[in-house]
C-alpha cells in the first residue's frame, strides 16, 4: 500500500483498518457488518508493530498516519469506544454500516423496490450518521463514506438534498469533515456531487479518501474528488 502511495507521489498517507478486524471486539461484539475475509489482528500491539515495520522500510518524504475506521452503532458505542481509546491515534474515521437493530445496511436494503420502504431506510441511515457526528465515543475527524447506502439502493427520498444539507450542517457544528469517497464515486458519482454541494452550502470541510482495500486502489478517484473541491470551493483536510 505504501509503495503504491509513493508511486502516486502522495506525501501523506493514512492507514485505517476497521476496528472490527481486531480479535477482542470481533469476539465480544456481534457486529452487523464485517468483512468476511482479511487479516484479524490479535491486538492493538500487533497492529502497531506493523507500523514500526513500515517505518523501517523508509519512505523518505512521506508521512504515514496510524489510524482506524471505527463503526458507530448505539448498541455497542461504549464498548467500541473503550477499545479504541486505549491508544492515541494520528487519525480516526467513523462510519455507519448497520441499522440500530444490528442489520447490515447494504444487505437489508439491497433488492428493495418499494419506494416508501427504501426512503425510510435512507432516512434511518442518515439519522444514524447524524447521531455519529454528535457522539464523542471516539475523537474521530472524518465521517467516512456518508452516502454508502447507495451501493444497496439508489431509491433515495425526495428530500435527500435537504437531508444531506442537514448532515453537513451538523458536521460543521461538530468540526468534522465528510468524506468524498473514492469507492462511492465509482458507484454513484452524482450522489457524491450532491454531497459536495451540501458541504459547500453548509461550509463543511471535506476529506478525500480512496477507500483502498488493495494497492491498485490507492488514490482511486481522488482527482475527481479534488475537482469537486475546486468547483465548489470546498475546504479539505
Amino acid at each position: 500500500m505504501l509503495a503504491a502511495a509513493k508511486a502516486n507521489n502522495i506525501s501523506e498517507y493514512s492507514i485505517t483498518e476497521h476496528a472490527s478486524q481486531f480479535r477482542e471486539p470481533r469476539e465480544s461484539i456481534r457486529f452487523g457488518s464485517i468483512h468476511p475475509n482479511g487479516r484479524i489482528f490479535r491486538s492493538l500491539k500487533e497492529y502497531n508493530d506493523e507500523f514500526r515495520k513500515a517505518d523501517q522500510l523508509a519512505y523518505p518524504g512521506m508521512k504515514i498516519n496510524r489510524g482506524l475506521e471505527v463503526d458507530f452503532s448505539p448498541r455497542f458505542e461504549k464498548k467500541v469506544g473503550e477499545f479504541v481509546n486505549q491508544e492515541a491515534w494520528d487519525i480516526l474515521l467513523c462510519s455507519v454500516h448497520e441499522f440500530e437493530d444490528g442489520k447490515d445496511i447494504e444487505k437489508i436494503v439491497r433488492g428493495i423496490v418499494d419506494p416508501a420502504s427504501a426512503h425510510e431506510h435512507w432516512r434511518e441511515y442518515l439519522r444514524l450518521e447524524r447521531m455519529a457526528l454528535e457522539s464523542d465515543f471516539v475523537p474521530f475527524k472524518v465521517l467516512s463514506h456518508p452516502v454508502r447506502i447507495t451501493r444497496a439502493s439508489k431509491i433515495a427520498p425526495p428530500e435527500l438534498d435537504e437531508l444531506l444539507l442537514d448532515l453537513a450542517r451538523v458536521a460543521r457544528r461538530r468540526n468534522k469533515a465528510l468524506e468524498l469517497n473514492g469507492r462511492d464515486i465509482d458507484y454513484a458519482p452524482e450522489l457524491v456531487r450532491r454531497l459536495a454541494i451540501a458541504c459547500s452550502k453548509a461550509g463543511c470541510r471535506v476529506s478525500l479518501g480512496s477507500d483502498a482495500h488493495h494497492p491498485r486502489e490507492v488514490f482511486r478517484n481522488v482527482k475527481t474528488a479534488m475537482a469537486l473541491v475546486k468547483e465548489f470551493d470546498l475546504e479539505s483536510g
